[in-house]
């Protein structure tokens, strides 16, 4: 593991972190600064997630796709617990935890909302997509959800062998990827077509959140095809994607959606 100190990088996210707390004992910000450099990653790659979700959360003009949010929801939350299980390092989970935590507020917010719209659905009915390849998207991510805890429940039971177990976690950490694929699709569709529901600025800092957290997995075991990589290179790819779909250049004039 990659241990060396970086002294600039310590200072910096300790400074950072008594700006955002200012009662932060200085006992505790000392002691933040003396951590190894791949933690000071970590902990800048969540920040600068929780930056990007307090920007999205804020924008009255942006309106989140519900179904996406469902999904990222129980996903994100999954797929956070998992790579906790296959020895992920504290500064490799400081993303996902904030991720996930902030992905089933964003989901809640959806579903408060459209509750308020009417109250006689408990599942709101603008959760369920009209458009045939969101359907499709949305169905085959409860399948691979399934599948992937199934092997995950599997990979920890005593049924296989301690390989068997191996390959059963692998394989659920691996499905759990491949569904961010799928939970993004309703959410590019939208964007693809309605650019002004969206901004493009959470999703870069998001993206940069993941690259991040691409350089933490890389120091942190030494390879770029290691199992944990998957994650942040693929988040990276599809939130700079959204970002792109989003640009100033595509938006026209935008208005609250919320007002």
């Amino acid at each position: 593991m990659y241990t060396e100190p970086t002294n600039f990088l310590g200072v910096l996210v300790a400074g950072l972190l008594k700006i955002a707390f200012p009662l932060l004992p200085d006992v505790l910000v000392m002691q933040i600064m003396a951590l190894p450099a791949v933690v000071h990653l970590g902990i800048l790659a969540a920040g600068l997630q929780v930056v990007a979700y307090i920007l999205y959360i804020r924008d009255d003009e942006i309106d989140p796709n519900p179904t996406t949010w469902f999904m990222f929801a129980y996903g994100t939350g999954l797929l956070a617990i998992m790579e906790w299980d296959s020895d992920a390092t504290p500064a490799e989970l400081f993303l996902p935890t904030v991720c996930a935590l902030f992905s089933i507020y964003v989901s809640l917010r959806c579903w408060i909302r459209a509750r308020k719209a009417d109250p006689s659905r408990l599942w709101p009915r603008g959760w369920w997509p009209d458009d045939f390849w969101e359907k499709v998207s949305f169905t085959l991510d409860i399948i691979i959800t399934v599948i992937y805890v199934a092997a995950w429940i599997l990979g920890e039971s005593s049924i296989l062998t301690k390989e068997q177990r191996y390959w059963a976690v692998l394989t659920s950490l691996f499905l759990s990827n491949i569904s961010t694929f799928i939970q993004f699709y309703p959410m590019l569709h939208e964007t693809h077509l309605h650019p002004e529901r969206e901004n493009s600025k959470p999703w870069t800092i998001w993206a940069a959140a993941y690259g991040t957290l691409a350089l933490v997995t890389y120091l942190t075991h030494g390879e770029v095809w290691h199992h944990l990589m998957f994650y942040p290179l693929s988040s990276c790819f599809l939130h700079l994607l959204m970002g792109w779909l989003a640009r100033p250049s595509r938006l026209k004039d935008r208005v609250p959606v919320h007002a």
